[in-house]
């Protein structure tokens, strides 16, 4: 690995405490909230096969909707906590930490 390739993978790993991993959280655990729901909305419940002893429909989404509840507790946590605007982009993507080194004190002094 040449030195200009090691210095983009450590960049990558250093961008990566950088960025705020709650509000990252936040987004992925809404959209499986809503994957949720759209699955289980999709299923109309008088349609299964509850006398199929072979068919496990039913304890499947017994399991998805068991777990919202603690879900849904965790997102409403993470938003408040991570401070969530319903911006994604604002929220995840500009570097909310900054790693402080003898570069980015350069960089503040050369800008002031």
């Amino acid at each position: 690995m040449t030195n200009d390739q090691e210095n983009i993978e450590l960049k990558k790993k250093i961008s990566l405490y950088e960025q705020d991993g709650g509000a990252n959280l936040f987004y992925a655990l809404n959209r499986k909230a809503n994957e949720m729901a759209k699955l289980l909305n999709k299923v109309d419940l008088s349609t299964l096969a509850l006398d199929d002893k072979n068919d496990k429909t039913f304890e499947r989404l017994k399991i998805i909707w068991n777990d919202s509840t603690s879900l849904s507790t965790a997102i409403k946590t993470l938003e408040g906590t991570a401070g969530i605007t319903n911006d994604e982009d604002a929220d995840t993507k500009n570097p909310k930490y900054q790693i402080t080194t003898p570069e980015s004190i350069s960089n503040v002094l050369a800008n002031s």
